[in-house]
């Protein structure tokens, strides 16, 4: 008897229609062969959402290769954060999750940015990236900090959360977004 059941995992792809699934070090090479991989395999949908949907992928990606809680040294000695990606479809719409190992210090700060910018209207979206982009870049940042400011602009809906705690010090970090099909 086998440990893992690929067949299960199987069905569960074909029913969502799976467009792209990893689990590993996300490292710049990858991301730029499964940015490739997204544009293939969404070619159908336009070409706006496309770009939105790729943009996404590459910030929540972003997100798993800077902060993930477990790491991986490459063979060039670059430090790369490991986590799951997948963008599916399902009915008359993309998904996109990622999840991660994150530090439980860290975890009530990105769930407060998420949840503000969930507050948020378009508009007012908009005026708070215009601020946060005049704004010195944030302590412990590997970026300009408005990645989840960034992603609420471009999705249909909230951003949506969910925390497994595993230990006193870590816990595993969902992030899910969706967008509706433009086609």
């Amino acid at each position: 008897m086998l440990e893992y059941d690929m067949y299960h995992e199987y069905k569960v792809a074909q029913e969502s229609r799976v467009h792209v699934s990893f689990k590993g070090a996300i490292a710049q090479d990858v991301l730029a062969e499964l940015g490739a991989w997204i544009r293939a395999s969404l070619g159908s949908d336009k070409e706006s959402n496309v770009k939105k949907i790729f943009a996404v992928f590459i910030e929540l990606s972003q997100n798993v290769l800077h902060y993930s809680a477990e790491r991986i040294t490459n063979r060039d000695g670059k430090d790369n954060g490991v986590g799951l990606m997948n963008i599916y479809e399902k009915g008359d719409k993309y998904f996109i999750n990622s999840g991660n190992l994150a530090l439980n210090e860290g975890v009530s700060r990105i769930l407060e940015k998420i949840e503000h910018v969930n507050s948020l209207s378009q508009d007012e979206l908009k005026v708070y990236y215009q601020k946060q982009l005049r704004m010195p870049r944030p302590d412990g940042s590997k970026g300009a900090g408005i990645g989840f400011t960034e992603i609420a602009r471009k999705v249909n809906g909230p951003i949506k959360y969910h925390v497994d705690k595993i230990n006193d010090t870590t816990s595993f970090l969902t992030i899910s977004v969706c967008f509706n099909k433009e086609t």
